[in-house]
């Protein structure tokens, strides 16, 4: 069974709830992105296409993003990278949206910034584990719609998070998978539980 780490992070939010099984099992198979996801989607493709240098906008899939003023960007050669590991019968798959030797760059937007948020999650154990890195970086764009412009949102400097490698990291992912791998089988049906 194949699954994705973005799956496992929704169980893993899921578990702390009282929601019944239901209520995950149709976040997993009836996902419709909202506004705030398809500017993040177009912001994240506009990252991946350009190239390092000076901007004042970015535009991807008929979203522009004004960037702050004398913004440079600076991007790894290494981006957009999938990869897979087995967790007992589950494979997980990550993609990263950078790789610098043995640090993963994340871009994440929100309209506000809470570290917590990040931290608290799984996603940055899983990609460090199945890259074999030992930091993850989040760099989290806080992103605002400009009144009267649709599809156009402004981006502040990124907020810099990090998190590293500690020694029960496998552990810790291997423990996750296999919970997510038996919800999995109950729950739901095979050609979704990726």
């Amino acid at each position: 069974m194949l699954a994705r780490v973005s799956n496992i992070e929704a169980f893993r939010q899921w578990r702390l709830t009282d929601d019944p099984p239901e209520t995950l099992v149709e976040r997993l198979t009836s996902f419709r992105p909202t506004e705030a996801m398809e500017a993040g989607t177009a912001f994240h493709k506009a990252l991946e296409l350009a190239q390092p240098g000076e901007y004042d906008r970015l535009e991807a899939n008929g979203y522009t993003f004004i960037l702050p003023e004398d913004c440079e960007l600076y991007l790894p050669k290494v981006r957009e990278l999938r990869c897979f590991r087995q967790y007992g019968p589950l494979t997980v798959t990550g993609q990263v949206d950078a790789l610098e030797g043995k640090r993963i760059e994340d871009h994440k937007t929100t309209a506000y910034f809470v570290a917590e948020r990040y931290l608290d999650g799984c996603q940055w154990r899983f990609y460090l584990d199945i890259f074999g890195a030992d930091v993850f970086r989040w760099n989290v764009f806080e992103v605002r719609p400009v009144e009267g412009s649709p599809k156009t949102y402004t981006v502040s400097a990124p907020h810099e998070l990090e998190a590293f490698r500690y020694p029960a990291l496998h552990s810790d992912c291997m423990e996750l998978a296999e919970a997510y791998y038996e919800f999995a089988i109950k729950h739901l049906p095979r050609k979704e539980a990726a």
